[in-house]
């Protein structure tokens, strides 16, 4: 199973001195499934309020993570 990364440029978040807004990605969460598309699906079921506050999970970028079974069999190759 792989391990995905979702994150979003949606929304902003707001640093130490409140006064001021930064626009600049956000991280969702973490996931895991066999593609990317089962790992978003397990993403919502773990995180609804994703879903919750607002954020398009379609608009949402995915990663896939390096894990360590990744890097083995990698190197098996």
């Amino acid at each position: 199973m792989n391990e995905y990364i979702f994150y979003t440029a949606e929304g902003l978040t707001y640093p130490p001195r409140e006064d001021k807004e930064v626009e600049n990605c956000q991280v969702l969460g973490r996931a895991c499934g066999t593609s990317e598309i089962e790992a978003r699906d397990n993403l919502i079921k773990q995180s609804p309020w994703i879903l919750e506050c607002g954020f398009d999970i379609q608009d949402t970028i995915c990663k896939q993570l390096v894990t360590d079974d990744l890097r083995v069999m990698l190197k098996k190759k």
